[in-house]
């Protein structure tokens, strides 16, 4: 009977940190309209995973204490000792997940919604703490079940009270237009080459071996400095923020996928961290499926239409498959990697597979910029940040431990050669850049090594290459040159989000007001700040752009 009253308890406990998931689940999904059925569709799904895991384990850890304890505890079937513990432990537990996930994800959040986040999460925690001191009061006091009949109300009212905090997110409305403004003529000229991966922890030492020629002279004769960002670090999350000048908690863009829950009535497109959730997509209780969200916001390439400014932009997704390599790209790899000419190792073909894909790449783009004379070129290079991934650790080796000599000898110059690789395009573009053009290299992010308990996840997924990553936001780079660019100058404090309201504020368009960025005009000379002031708007969403007549 004992057996069957613990494993009551134990349900409960399941279904009460199930509970707790959903509501952080809910949170975390920005653009989901809160709806309760959802909610406890959601603690079911989750019952049937995370909730009979944690009703075993609580089980379990009953009949551990009371072995180590050398006495037996007498439970009830609804036991309120057992339930005031356990539900402050699930809330303490949950409050360490809720609060990694939130700073995880905080660039979703606006104030309005982390003033919410702060309210659930301190509420939660007096309730916890409250139910260890019901706990140790009803003990005391000889079992004085009125301590209990005041914490399961509180209990209970909080939680209703937290969950209800959800539906005061605020409604993302789509803008009216209210205004326009003239289009306007544009004569300047820029060049804009992302490189993913980019980091000054390699760039630095290689320029100071004078292996980077085009990058030293941009550093010496431009503005350069570390690039920061956010998390999460997902390309289509960042690709909106440099388009938009705004974080995901304004353009709302957070997901490249969506997930069914068994027959829920909706869908969600943000999963928990921490919790190893993602990982249910290997079953078939969590269907993944594209996610395709229209736009809610305007980028800075509408901006360039509506002023009727020709540009090229060629960046993230890539949708470039190359099948079989130019004999031009051959003999280029080959130029670079002549010592691994001959080497069968599937890691190498990585490397060979990046190369090749950002070399026609940019091929493909300088050919479009012959046929179109565009003025705004943009595309973005992901080759680095793939060879990084898989060969951090030969150039590293004395974080990774136990490494083969022989192959840190073989692999330890391949990340060289491919900024190698990146240095020479740069050249290029320089030489072939007029006196009126601004030329921009910047990398969304840099790049570090993947810690021990990563590395085995990674082991135990069967990824056991992967030794470097960039989830938690390592700054990238960020280098301007340019007539109008200040020499030999190091920026600071500069962000993925300020490029785009620089950027116009260079081609002489206003700036949106709602914009997170802010124009960083320390990069621009004195005589051009001089000429050319911040001009502002609310929004470029409440306004239409009209052309000339």
């Amino acid at each position: 009977m004992k057996f069957l009253k613990v494993l009551i308890n134990s349900l409960i406990s399941g279904i009460f940190f199930c509970c707790l998931l959903s509501l952080l689940i809910s949170d975390l999904n920005i653009n989901l309209r809160f709806d309760l059925v959802f909610f406890f569709q959601l603690v079911l799904f989750l019952f049937i995973t995370y909730g009979l895991f944690f009703s075993f384990l609580s089980f379990i850890l009953f009949f551990i204490i009371q072995f180590f304890s050398g006495r037996k505890f007498k439970i009830l079937i609804i036991s309120p000792s057992f339930l005031s513990i356990s539900s402050s432990l699930i809330i303490f537990l949950f409050i360490l997940i809720f609060k990694a996930n939130q700073s995880y994800f905080l660039s979703f959040f606006d104030l309005e919604i982390q003033k919410i986040l702060n309210t659930q999460s301190t509420i939660l925690l007096v309730i916890a703490i409250l139910g260890l001191i019901t706990f140790y009061s009803s003990n005391r006091y000889k079992k004085n079940v009125l301590f209990y009949w005041i914490y399961f109300p509180l209990l209970l009212a909080s939680i209703i009270y937290v969950v209800n905090q959800r539906y005061l997110y605020p409604v993302h409305l789509k803008p009216v237009k209210v205004a326009s403004i003239q289009a306007k003529k544009i004569d300047k000229k820029i060049t804009i080459i992302g490189l993913e991966g980019l980091s000054f922890d390699f760039l630095i030492p290689l320029i100071d071996d004078g292996k980077l020629p085009n990058f030293s002279w941009i550093m010496e004769n431009g503005s350069w400095g570390k690039l920061e960002n956010f998390s999460p670090n997902e390309p289509l999350i960042l690709n909106n923020s440099f388009n938009t000048g705004k974080l995901p908690a304004k353009h709302r863009q957070i997901s490249l996928y969506k997930y069914h829950i068994l027959n829920a009535s909706k869908t969600i497109e943000i999963t928990p961290r921490f919790i190893l959730f993602w990982q249910l997509t290997r079953t078939d209780l969590l269907r993944i499926a594209p996610n395709n969200i229209p736009a809610s916001t305007k980028d800075i390439w509408k901006i360039l239409e509506g002023n009727k400014i020709p540009f090229i932009k060629r960046d993230w997704p890539y949708g470039l498959q190359i099948t079989k390599p130019s004999q031009k790209a051959d003999k280029l790899f080959d130029l670079y990697f002549k010592e691994l000419k001959y080497e069968p190792s599937d890691i190498f073909n990585i490397v060979k597979q990046a190369f090749y894909r950002d070399f026609e790449y940019k091929e493909k783009v300088s050919q479009e910029k012959s046929a179109t004379q565009p003025q705004l070129i943009y595309f973005l290079l992901s080759g680095l940040n793939t060879v990084e991934t898989y060969f951090y650790k030969y150039n590293y080796p004395d974080l990774f431990g136990n490494i083969d000599q022989e192959d840190i000898i073989k692999y330890s110059s391949i990340i060289e050669k491919y900024y190698q690789f990146y240095d020479q395009i740069i050249g290029k573009y320089l030489a072939s850049l007029k006196e009126d053009d601004v030329l921009v290299i910047y990398s969304p992010h840099g790049i570090e090594a993947l810690p021990l308990w990563k590395r085995i996840v990674e082991w135990i997924l069967g990824h056991t290459e992967v030794s470097a990553y960039h989830e938690h936001a390592p700054e990238g780079v960020i280098l301007f040159y340019g007539k109008e660019i200040v020499r030999g100058k190091n920026i600071e404090g500069m962000n993925l989000i300020d490029i785009a309201p620089t950027l116009l504020n260079y081609l002489g368009l206003p700036v949106g007001k709602d914009m997170d960025g802010i124009v960083n005009s320390s990069i621009f000379v004195e005589e051009f700040r001089m000429e050319n002031p911040v001009l502002y708007i609310s929004s470029y969403e409440e306004i239409t752009i009209k052309s000339p007549e």
